[in-house]
């Protein structure tokens, strides 16, 4: 079910090691994301089987909550995107690993505030089996991601 993303997945993570901040880099992060995306909705509408009346509502609080996910990630996409060219540079510090992490967990915060918020808008449309179906498949997506990029970008030097 999660292969529907490893394309997305390759072409997000083809786009980022060692290539820095230049614009093929952020045209690849996009074309990546973009896939993985279309991935998701596929996804979602193959698992959660919808009836009429669930997929008229279901979509609409989708787009939004989606826009907001979105917002999240692009966040996330800049601050793996600037790690690795600070890595690549050589220019990685105490001061910016402050900030790195502190910038990690608040945007993971955030992503995790969003969910929380939507989910009683789900609730109001889908019977809560149905939900919690639907976090999981975020949750799963979400997951194939970070392992992903875990595997690509390098790990932090401290000597």
């Amino acid at each position: 079910m999660i292969r529907v993303f490893s394309t997305g997945i390759a072409a997000l993570l083809l786009a980022m090691p060692t290539t820095g901040l230049g614009q093929q880099a952020g045209d690849g992060v996009a074309e990546g994301r973009a896939m993985v995306q279309a991935g998701r909705i596929e996804l979602i509408r193959t698992e959660l089987q919808f009836t009429d009346a669930e997929e008229a509502a279901f979509w609409p609080i989708f787009e939004d909550y989606q826009a907001k996910s979105s917002a999240v990630g692009d966040r996330y996409a800049a601050l793996l995107t600037e790690y690795v060219d600070r890595w690549d540079r050589g220019d990685l510090d105490d001061e910016y690993a402050n900030r790195l992490l502190k910038e990690y967990f608040g945007i993971k915060q955030e992503m995790l505030d969003v969910q929380a918020d939507y989910v009683p808008k789900f609730m109001e449309v889908l019977p809560a089996l149905k939900v919690a179906q639907f976090v999981q498949l975020e949750n799963k997506i979400r997951a194939e991601i970070d392992s992903q990029l875990a595997i690509a970008i390098p790990l932090i030097d401290p000597t």
